[in-house]
């Protein structure tokens, strides 16, 4: 059996994967590690039970690797396995965007962010800059006059001064 007979119809990508591995003489613990798989994944594989994987990504992704360790087309595996598991009809294609361009969410986020460290800054700038006239004036420089036995004395209100103890009533 050469490379071009491998395009057989009667069996999807599972089975051409588990004949050409049988016919390699690898056994699946061996193929998991080259691979660097769990064994399940591989016997999902070998067996078309891609609904036991973690989605279609994957999927194409991992066959086209065992395919590879094998010597079979990557691509005409993947093609076997579209055709026996079409996409569903809700699903949109997908697009990529050209060359140069930006998606449309990501200049959106990146206007709101921009926002938003405009309206941090300006926050952060009022808050620091505001004089000692903006509310009165500032607790720390705020002083009052007391008249003690001793003569007047000048106490900030900002920070609380004990009279001396000759000074106590």
């Amino acid at each position: 059996m050469t490379r071009g007979d491998d395009r057989q119809t009667d069996g999807g990508p599972g089975a051409r994967l588990r004949a050409a591995r049988e016919a390699s003489g690898l056994g699946i613990g061996e193929v998991a590690e080259r691979l660097q798989l769990l064994q399940y994944v591989v016997r999902a594989l070998e067996q078309d039970e891609y609904g036991r994987l973690r989605g279609d990504t994957f999927v194409r992704g991992y066959l086209r690797n065992y395919a590879r360790l094998l010597g079979l087309d990557p691509e005409e595996i993947v093609a076997c396995w579209r055709r026996a598991h079409p996409e569903p009809a809700g699903t949109a294609p997908r697009t990529r965007t050209p060359a140069g361009q930006t998606p449309r969410g990501a200049v959106d986020a990146g206007r709101v962010g921009v926002v938003l460290l405009l309206l941090a800054a300006s926050a952060f700038y009022l808050f620091h800059s505001r004089g000692p006239g903006a509310a009165g004036r500032d607790p720390v420089d705020a002083t009052v006059t007391i008249e003690t036995a001793s003569g007047a004395q000048v106490v900030p209100l900002g920070a609380p001064q004990h009279l001396p103890r000759s000074d106590r009533p």
